[in-house]
Formats: C-alpha cells, sequence, structure tokens
C-alpha cells in the first residue's frame, strides 16, 4: 500500500509541476471589477470555466497537459489503463446532481462543479470496469449514466473508487471535494481489472 501511496504521490507532483509550466488558466479566471465601487472593501468575482487552448507564436514545440477530456471506449481498449486529468472540486452538493443522499457504492457527500468534468461514452456493455481517482487531497466521486447514478468517497485512502459492470452508453464524471470549493489536481484512472 505503501508503495503505490509513493507511486501516486510522485505521479501527481509530475502532474502538478506540469500544470503550474502552463501560462495559460487552467480552471479559474479572475474577473477584476473595472467599475468603480462605492462599496468600501469591494471584492473580484471568480468565474469557473474550462480553459480555451493558448496560442503558440513563439514557434517553439508548446507542451501542454490535457485537462477535462470527454473520451469513447470499448471493451479491451489500449492502453491498459486510461488516465484523465482535472482538478476536483465545485460549489455544488453531489446530493443535488446525484438525485440522492446514498448510493449502492456510498454516500453522496462532498462538492462538485455544476457541469461534469468529463463524459465517457462506451460504445459496447464492460462486463468490468474499474474507475479510480488519484490525488493527493480528499476527493469524492459522482457518476451519473444509463442505470442511475453512484457516489464513492474514501475506498482507497481518501481516493473514491467505483468497480462492476457497465452499461452502454455515456456517463457523466465528476471529480468533486469534500470541502466546499476546495480543488486538487487529480488523475482519474480507468482499468478493466479489478
Amino acid at each position: 500500500m505503501r508503495k503505490f501511496a509513493a507511486r501516486s504521490l510522485i505521479t501527481l507532483a509530475a502532474m502538478t509541476t506540469a500544470m503550474l509550466a502552463v501560462t495559460a488558466s487552467v480552471r479559474s479566471q479572475t474577473k477584476l471589477n473595472t467599475t468603480p465601487s462605492t462599496t468600501p472593501n469591494a471584492t473580484t468575482s471568480v468565474e469557473i470555466s474550462r480553459p480555451e487552448k493558448p496560442e503558440n507564436t513563439s514557434g517553439k514545440k508548446a507542451s501542454f497537459v490535457k485537462m477535462f477530456e470527454d473520451i469513447a471506449i470499448a471493451p479491451r481498449f489500449t492502453p491498459k489503463a486510461i488516465e484523465l486529468r482535472g482538478i476536483s472540486g465545485g460549489g455544488v452538493e453531489t446530493q443535488k446532481k446525484s438525485g440522492r443522499k446514498v448510493t449502492e457504492t456510498g454516500d453522496c457527500i462532498g462538492f462538485v462543479d455544476a457541469e461534469p468534468d468529463h463524459k465517457i461514452t462506451l460504445t459496447k456493455p464492460f462486463k468490468y470496469l474499474n474507475m479510480q481517482v488519484k490525488s493527493s487531497g480528499d476527493t469524492i466521486l459522482l457518476v451519473r449514466g444509463p442505470g442511475g447514478s453512484w457516489c464513492s468517497d474514501d475506498v482507497s485512502d481518501r481516493n473514491p473508487e467505483i468497480g462492476g459492470d457497465w452499461l452502454e452508453g455515456t456517463y457523466e464524471i465528476w471529480v468533486g471535494s469534500y470541502e466546499e470549493n476546495t480543488s486538487f489536481p487529480y488523475l482519474l484512472q480507468l482499468t478493466e481489472q479489478p
């Protein structure tokens, strides 16, 4: 277990370093209040949005970390493990998105974004598919698709995991945080191995 945790932390450290190297904003953009305010101590508002691809005008080969990807997969996919990246958290209670307090895979706790972080389309049914979040923070997982909604929390250390047979169709995936408006970089790993 410690070997796995150390490997996860090294992977997350490398991912965090790569994300910091990107000059464009990744997840949130601060919009300054440009109109004069008569209210003392006026605050700025923060808008959460998906990143836009920055223009590469330097002529050098640019390296970008893909985040919040949507994919389509079928059984016996390659590589053996697919990893999607993102940043957890949000301000919407998970229960409001799942429509339930408890699912067969766990309690619907924590907070997510208003929109899903990923959409995963299964072009055929899977006899077994495992979805696991790897993060340095306390994350939760909400999956909504054919057959209903499923939540998970703290299956593997402080990270969620859902595995089993899956119906064909499109699944909306939210990776949230236990605490409201708290964000952590994560890897969402898909494998066909238990």
